[in-house]
């Protein structure tokens, strides 16, 4: 008797550690769908998604670098124009004309003119300054748009496209049960053993 008690005690211990750890399961699978949809993950996955920044410059960039080198150029070169032409008589004037090169000639020959004996050193200076800041202007516009010309530029990455979640698709109708057709009724008579010797007449088939 002692025995079976101790066995029934132990297999209803062995029931209950089992009932616990089945329940235990579903939990844990749902504590770790839950940390698989944190919005953390969502951003990292939102974040590879997305393309690296390009390297380089799109190629407009290059038409927009030789444009704004080309204008400094033409400007620097203009207002030298309109000095050469504003005082024609001071010396170096007339190199003013050349682009690029002419600035620096200027300073060359620059000076007080012979027949101008209230020539002013310090307008010869400020003269000097000017052609040196017209002449570096004209050749730095030169240069912004050769670095142009050679920059690299790169198309940047398309984003890949986002597809929205797929709706479950609703389950189909399960089919209707069949119903059986009143032309599969039928009968047919058969003999059949009463008692003992004797014999009797039964009727079997689908009714």
């Amino acid at each position: 008797m002692r025995s079976s008690a101790l066995a029934a005690a132990c297999a209803a211990i062995l029931l209950a550690f089992g009932a616990r750890a089945h329940a235990e399961e579903p939990a844990s699978d749902e504590s770790e769908k839950g940390e698989a949809t944190t919005p953390e993950t969502a951003k990292r996955n939102l974040a590879r998604a997305e393309p690296d920044a390009p390297a380089y410059p799109p190629p407009y960039a290059r038409w927009a670098v030789i444009g704004v080198g080309l204008g400094t150029t033409a400007v620097a070169y203009g207002a030298a124009m309109g000095m050469s032409y504003g005082f024609p008589d001071a010396p170096g004037a007339h190199d003013l004309r050349t682009p690029i090169i002419g600035p620096w000639m200027a300073i060359a020959h620059n000076g007080c003119a012979a027949d101008d004996p209230d020539c002013s050193r310090v307008w010869v200076v400020m003269r000097t300054i000017g052609t040196a800041i017209g002449g570096l202007a004209q050749a730095g516009g030169i240069l912004v748009a050769i670095e142009g010309i050679l920059m690299p530029t790169q198309y940047a990455a398309e984003a890949p496209l986002r597809r929205s979640p797929k709706t479950p698709a609703e389950p189909a109708p399960s089919p209707e049960p069949t119903k059986p057709s009143d032309k599969n009724l039928f009968w047919m008579p058969t003999p059949m053993a009463l008692g003992t010797g004797g014999v009797g007449l039964g009727v079997v088939g689908r009714f």
